[in-house]
């Protein structure tokens, strides 16, 4: 099955394509990820099938992307903490200058 790059490309150029956008920049980091397989794929598939997500899965869904989050900001912020601190240098104040006019002829 190939993608509609073209067809893709045109829905978002639209100016209500904010969700499609997000969903395919979500997939692509997925589709990325080893541990998103062909288990995953097929649950996704299904559930767009489906046109419908049940409010269980959907509060599920919710509950494990905070976890996630969670772990992402921790990764962040640990990150961050390595990086050694940089000391703010001393700003100098601008010298005085004095404008010299050259002499008139």
């Amino acid at each position: 099955m190939t993608v509609p790059t073209h067809e893709l490309l045109l829905a978002l150029r639209a100016p209500n394509s904010g969700w499609l956008a997000a969903v395919v920049c979500a997939l692509d980091e997925a589709m990325r990820d080893p541990d998103f397989g062909e288990p995953q794929r097929l649950l996704l598939r299904r559930l767009l099938e489906a046109e419908t997500i049940p409010a269980a899965v959907a509060d599920a869904a919710t509950a494990r992307l905070h976890a996630f989050e969670k772990a992402v900001q921790s990764l962040y912020d640990s990150m961050l903490d390595a990086i050694p601190a940089v000391e703010t240098e001393t700003i100098v104040g601008r010298p005085n200058l004095t404008v010299c006019g050259g002499s008139a002829a």
